[in-house]
């Protein structure tokens, strides 16, 4: 541990983002990560699909977390590592929201997530601030 990671005072909550998702928002998306998959945006596929309706992209939830890192630290961000799984899909029509919690302050490692409106979690995982006064 560093002497400024001693230092630096970190917040007990990250900024929490939120996002409706739906058919505008995902092609939409689609169209940016140039991602068509069927599942994504075909009603007709998706209901012959273990999932029965339209998912979002996971990675839409992953930039979710991002916009909270970036919220919190600010651009650039200091030096971070994540480390994060994919839960659950989440179906197209949404409402998912992300954050995250300081797990321990000596380390700078938060637990993150992204989860519905219901509180189901799609993505979780860490951040771990390695150095808080760094920028890319």
């Amino acid at each position: 541990m560093t002497q400024t990671m001693q230092k630096t005072v970190l917040p007990l909550e990250l900024v929490t983002r939120e996002l409706k998702t739906g058919p505008v928002s995902t092609r939409h998306y689609a169209e940016l990560t140039t991602d068509f998959n069927p599942i994504h945006m075909d009603p007709e596929f998706a209901a012959g699909t273990s999932f029965g309706q339209p998912i979002i992209h996971g990675t839409m939830g992953l930039n979710l977390l991002v916009d909270t890192i970036e919220a919190t630290f600010g651009n650039p961000a200091p030096e971070l590592e994540i480390d994060v799984r994919f839960i659950r899909p989440v179906p197209v029509g949404t409402t998912i929201r992300s954050g995250g919690s300081l797990r321990e302050a000596a380390t700078g490692t938060y637990d993150v997530f992204v989860e519905t409106a219901a509180g189901e979690r799609a993505v979780e995982g860490t951040l771990r601030v390695v150095s808080p006064n760094a920028s890319n």
